[in-house]
């Protein structure tokens, strides 16, 4: 029987209320978790990024939803691999982990990892910096600075400090001067190491900020009866 022969059910509709569990917010971003696993297995990838002697795949619009320099940079390549895929060389960069440090942060992989990052070298790290600010990832950045500023000694914060000025990390930079301008100790250590004398810019940002450092009051002596 069809619904247009049926027969009416009574002249007066009674309302019927049917209780179905909440609808519930999972807070899950399905189509993000997907993304992730296409990169994770290397499906349906459209780009490919060379460094060294290593490739990753990736999507294309991942990279250019999360960086207006791939964004701009991929409309404009023509250049296609043997595959199909188009190709980014990053001939500035030797260190294929920073790749995939780089690719990770993009698709935010596992928010842990970056609580524990920690790559095995400082010329890994430059590399991570480097990446950062050729594609314009603050965020990345900001890894970066924070894993230079663990284990700071006298030993190697002429070193860090080189890699403040270059890579324009001036927030981190300038925390340190401070630091080292407040310990006599410190500031002496640095300033006799024959490491400082390659760099005068340091030399002159380390005499700047100790001149702008107000002086120890004396004690007052007294006066002889």
């Amino acid at each position: 029987m069809s619904l247009d022969k049926m027969p009416d059910l009574g002249t007066k509709p009674v309302s019927l209320t049917v209780k179905l569990p909440t609808l519930k917010n999972s807070g899950v971003d399905r189509l993000a978790d997907g993304l992730r696993e296409l990169y994770k297995r290397g499906e349906f990838t459209d780009v490919s990024l060379v460094c060294a002697d290593r490739t990753f795949y990736a999507h294309r619009i991942v990279l250019a939803a999360e960086s207006e320099v791939f964004k701009s940079g991929l409309a404009t390549v023509a250049k296609e691999a043997s595959d199909g895929r188009q190709e980014i060389r990053l001939a500035e960069v030797s260190n294929p982990e920073a790749v995939k440090f780089m690719l990770d942060y993009m698709y935010q992989t596992d928010s842990a990892v970056w609580e524990d990052y920690n790559p095995r070298t400082q010329e890994i790290n430059k590399d991570v910096l480097r990446l950062a600010q050729t594609f314009r990832l603050p965020g990345l950045t900001e890894r970066g600075m924070h894993w230079l500023a663990k284990d700071l000694t006298t030993g190697n914060v002429v070193e860090v400090l080189t890699i403040c000025e270059d890579f324009g990390l001036s927030q981190l930079g300038e925390r340190i001067l401070e630091q080292l301008t407040q310990n006599k100790k410190a500031l002496a250590e640095v300033a006799n190491s024959p490491q400082i004398m390659k760099y005068p810019k340091l030399m002159q940002a380390l005499l700047q900020q100790a001149a702008a450092v107000p002086e120890e009051p004396q004690p007052k002596k007294r006066s002889k009866r």
